[in-house]
């Protein structure tokens, strides 16, 4: 379970460091640098996040669905737990790619254009994570929200009270010798 929850985070981060946008910028003076695109590209990176969130919570979801011993509250607990796990790997890997692709403002010269990685911070919800890493805990709980959403649909289309997870066999039971009988010889 737990390589599944860590295949999801890696590809989430994955898909999220190449397809979220760059914010472009112009150095002004030394040590000083203007954004010159789109105002709304940290909006969209975090939208972006957003979306691929929700696929890995659903994903997630059926990963924890599928094997019957760990539905019911074990299972919950672990897709919750996991889904946060997923969540910050996500973050790491998508940070660690969107670098990568965007070479940011270091050792351009004055006038010169740069694009830089998109942050996934929100003023008042910001989390940090470490290692210079840090993004908003309110993205954080998006992908355990729809994990734990698509789980109960899950659950209500079951038809099995057991929730398809088949109970430990009972003892089987010899039969046993009463004083009525009497044995034959």
């Amino acid at each position: 379970m737990s390589a599944g929850v860590v295949l999801v985070g890696v590809v989430w981060g994955l898909i999220w460091g190449l397809l979220t946008p760059g914010i472009d910028g112009r150095v002004v003076a030394p040590n000083k640098a203007v954004a010159t695109g789109d105002t709304s590209t940290d909006f969209t990176a975090i939208g972006v996040y957003f979306a691929v969130a929700m696929i890995a919570g659903v994903i997630l979801a059926l990963v924890f669905w599928m094997p019957p011993k760990l539905r019911g509250p074990a299972g919950v607990a672990g897709l919750a737990f996991g889904a946060i796990a997923a969540g910050i790997i996500a973050v790491w890997v998508g940070d660690l790619v969107a670098r990568l692709r965007f070479s940011g403002r270091d050792g351009v010269p004055v006038d010169g254009d740069f694009t830089q990685a998109p942050s996934l911070r929100m003023s008042d919800a910001y989390l940090d994570i470490g290692g210079g890493i840090g993004f908003s805990w309110a993205l954080l709980v998006v992908a355990p929200l729809t994990a734990l959403l698509t789980y109960l649909v899950l659950v209500v289309m079951n038809r099995s009270g057991d929730l398809g997870s088949p109970a430990d066999p009972a003892p089987a039971v010899s039969p046993a010798v009463t004083s009525n009988e009497i044995p034959h010889s």
